[in-house]
């Protein structure tokens, strides 16, 4: 074959047959906090079940990116998310890796511990996991999805099933399999989250406050001065900051860093990892140089990839907006509940936009998790069917693993009783949600009264924490 040199070509591979490693009732591609709560869902319902994972630990954003703390299973003093989530981050704090006891519901959490505390809860529920397998392709017959083919070091290899669950958050399963997505002009911007040390973190402590109706503190000392270095030019646009301690003395986990890019085209997402690592280190500085607090930091982690808010979203059989998160409807195929402030991050300054929060929790139907014309796919996670402000509040980790154990049980009761996606059996899987600790009552909506509506994200000083 010659080599050709010009771009924008195309070559023809040959042809081959792809070996069937294995063949599940249930096959989960991805493992975020979505993804690995749908395949423990999946299993303890009875399931075969397979999690197919590209990196060597499961979490998703929560442990690859670093995101913390996990956004929120609870909204004004209420619980609305429980069942396997809520388990998974008591699993975490009875190994000192989390912290439930907030009222807000925004639980701080260790990445390493969170890797294993999710683990052994695979483990433990029969999950077969795969690491280190990269979701590549899928073979379908009409509108059903047979197999995936992932790629990894044994080369390309295919897994059957009667039901697939897509937690890649990119919808790659969905687009593969020839659904309709879509994708906005304008994405959230993606963040490269990083832990210090060092840090006078007693100086710092009136920001590790609990959040206040789903809002973390933000410094007005430091947002002040970022700001003017910003307008000054040493310093490129950045979000909060929201700078969260770390479970000991000295030690902070740092969202701040912001950057405009479309994590499902690699050539650009490889320079806004190049970008937003340069930036780190120019960060680091001015923080040592502008804030006594952070003098003596060092870095002692940054996350192993940029964390993603946005990219594809799925043509579902129903697109949860702002009118469904302000005014709750009592959707009877809830799967899930959502409380977390509308909360769309600016991909060219230094705000948020349209920051609204809800006055009561709402409810996440599953037909937001089914393509349209789907028998034997669901989604769980980001890239479920949502407007902008809707996915501005749906999109958290905490409601995308409350989605997981919808769509992971959901997948189990399909792959045994033969119910298509896009005809659930709504009561039957309510039935069982309620009976593995889902909150999923749906028929308690209340007139919640006018949203608290904010033109900017609130900053406090040190002089309105003191206790």
């Amino acid at each position: 074959m010659s080599v050709k040199s010009e771009e924008n070509m195309s070559i023809r591979e040959p042809g081959r047959d792809v070996p069937v490693a294995g063949c599940y009732d249930v096959v989960v591609c991805g493992g975020g906090p979505a993804g690995l709560i749908a395949a423990v869902a999946a299993a303890r319902n009875g399931a075969k079940t397979l999690l197919i994972e590209r990196y060597g630990f499961v979490g998703g954003m929560s442990t690859s990116a670093l995101v913390t703390p996990i956004s929120e299973f609870r909204h004004f003093g209420k619980q609305h998310i429980g069942g396997i989530p809520f388990e998974l981050l008591r699993k975490a704090a009875e190994l000192g890796g989390a912290d439930v006891s907030l009222e807000s519901g925004n639980y701080p959490v260790n990445d390493e511990i969170l890797k294993l505390a999710a683990q052994r809860l695979l483990l433990e529920s029969g999950v077969t996991l795969l690491y280190h397998s990269w979701f590549s392709d899928c073979v379908t017959e009409g509108d059903r999805v047979t197999h995936v083919i992932v790629q990894n070091k044994a080369g390309r290899v295919a897994y059957g099933a009667k039901v697939f669950v897509d937690c890649t958050g990119d919808a790659d399963l969905v687009r593969a399999a020839g659904f309709p997505t879509t994708k906005g002009d304008v994405l959230q911007p993606a963040t490269l989250w990083f832990q210090l040390g060092g840090v006078d973190t007693d100086a710092l402590d009136y920001l590790f406050r609990d959040a206040v109706d789903g809002m973390l503190p933000v410094s007005d000392t430091i947002r002040g001065r970022l700001l003017e270095l910003n307008a000054e030019g040493d310093i490129p646009i950045f979000g909060g900051p929201w700078i969260n301690k770390f479970f000991r003395d000295g030690m902070v986990s740092i969202n701040l860093l912001r950057e405009a890019t479309d994590a499902s085209d690699p050539e650009w997402f490889t320079r806004t990892e190049c970008s937003l690592r340069e930036n780190l280190q120019l960060i680091i500085e001015i923080l040592r140089r502008e804030f006594p607090e952070f003098r003596d930091c060092w870095l002692a982690k940054s996350g192993i990839q940029t964390g993603v808010r946005e990219s594809y979203h799925i043509v579902g059989l129903y697109e949860l907006q702002k009118d469904d998160i302000l005014t709750p409807k009592a959707f009877p195929d809830t799967i899930a509940k959502g409380a977390h402030v509308i909360d769309i991050h600016a991909s060219d300054s230094n705000e948020q936009n349209d920051l609204v929060i809800p006055r009561q929790e709402y409810n996440v139907p599953f037909r937001c998790l089914v393509p349209q014309g789907s028998v034997n796919l669901v989604t769980a996670g980001r890239c479920l069917s949502a407007d902008g402000p809707g996915f501005g509040s749906v999109r958290v980790m905490a409601t995308c693993m409350a989605m997981g154990q919808g769509a992971g049980t959901a997948a189990a009761l399909a792959s045994r009783h033969g119910y298509s996606m896009s005809a659930m059996d709504f009561t039957h899987l309510r039935e069982t949600l309620i009976a593995q600790g889902a909150v999923v009552d749906f028929d308690n909506v209340v007139n919640p009264g006018a949203p608290i509506e904010l033109t900017t994200y609130p900053a406090v000083k040190a002089a309105d924490c003191v206790a």
